[in-house]
């Protein structure tokens, strides 16, 4: 056992050294009036501040065209956007060719007995107009294509967030991003539909061409103008499904249900079932008929018009106009529908 002068020196020893450290730990704690309060503002304060000056900084410094600039060279750094460009042009010169060809060929032979005619017979101006259009629009689901990708590669990529970032206002980027795609799909539009023209001349170059009349004169403006507005609606429609499905092959699937399957089974369906006819009428409705009616700016070809007395619909069709205010709608429900998409789902 200790004895009381052993355990009294221990205790004094004890406190001696507890006060030599609470004076060392005094002297280095910063006194909470002194010189450390700015150097806890600093290091709470100014960060968040901060960070709050950058984002309205950049909000203010972002702006519309800043924005589209920045679109533009996304989707021009695509290889997607230039394979599938070049492929839409490719296909329009394609199809202007072999639609000539054939034109041209059933001028220059006698259909009966198979020998080339020495006088070839006049070609009409409004089956070229018309084979013109035609070419055009084959094209359309390769830039329905090239629509779907221009929004889900963010999604795919993951470069959403990256570009979220940069630009928070959902609604900017996706319309700065829906003006760039409808850019180059216009761009497309006009420059296939011009090449498709040379072609077709090159075609025709020695055939008599009959004029076309004051009713067909329309179809001018209706393929030169027309076609590559069509093209830049049928660009926003499918943006806008790739906008709701946030998916390449969602996408892309909505698009071929909605350009080449519901039509045809529509179609298919009136002429099999005479009781609903009327689903004839619903399948000129469908974005794709909708486009080639437009595109016809009501003129029948003379094969069309063969067809057209034999065969009489019981159903209501729309004209030609009508039919291009129905894309329009297509392409502005389907926009309006990724523009909620993007500005209210969450990003994954």
């Amino acid at each position: 056992m200790m004895s009381s002068n052993a355990m009294r020196t221990a205790t004094e020893n004890a406190n001696m050294t507890g006060s030599m450290s609470g004076a060392a730990a005094e002297k280095h704690m910063p006194d909470a009036t002194g010189p450390s309060q700015p150097a806890n503002a600093e290091a709470s304060g100014r960060p968040a501040s901060s960070r709050r000056a950058s984002s309205m900084y950049r909000r203010a410094k972002l702006t519309v065209f800043g924005s589209l600039k920045a679109e533009l060279l996304k989707l021009w750094s695509l290889n997607s956007t230039k394979v599938l460009l070049g492929i839409a042009v490719a296909l329009m010169l394609a199809m202007s060719a072999l639609s000539a060809w054939s034109v041209t060929f059933m001028a220059s032979t006698d259909l009966n007995t198979g020998k080339t005619l020495d006088n070839p017979k006049p070609i009409s101006a409004a089956d070229m107009w018309a084979v013109l259009a035609s070419s055009g629009s084959t094209a359309a689901l390769v830039i329905g294509i090239f629509g779907v990708m221009a929004i889900t590669s963010e999604y795919t990529t993951s470069a959403v967030q990256s570009s979220l970032t940069v630009n928070p206002r959902r609604g900017m980027f996706y319309a700065t991003k829906s003006v760039a795609t409808a850019l180059f799909a216009l761009v497309a539009g006009i420059v296939g539909i011009l090449l498709a023209a040379g072609v077709l001349w090159l075609f025709t170059r020695g055939h008599d061409i009959t004029a076309l009349t004051s009713d067909q004169s329309r179809i001018i403006p209706v393929t030169l103008i027309g076609f590559p507005l069509t093209i830049v609606l049928v660009s926003l429609m499918a943006q806008g499904l790739g906008g709701m499905t946030r998916s390449t092959v969602g996408g892309v699937c909505a698009l071929i249900v909605l350009f080449m399957v519901l039509s045809s089974v529509l179609s298919i369906t009136s002429m099999a079932i005479n009781q609903v006819e009327w689903l004839g009428t619903l399948s000129y409705l469908t974005p794709d008929t909708a486009m080639n009616h437009f595109l016809g700016a009501g003129i029948e070809s003379s094969s069309q018009s063969t067809l057209a007395a034999a065969v009489k619909p019981n159903y209501w069709i729309p004209d030609w106009w009508q039919s291009g205010l129905i894309l329009l709608a297509w392409a502005a429900a389907a926009w309006a529908g990724g523009l909620i998409v993007t500005k209210k789902a969450d990003i994954k």
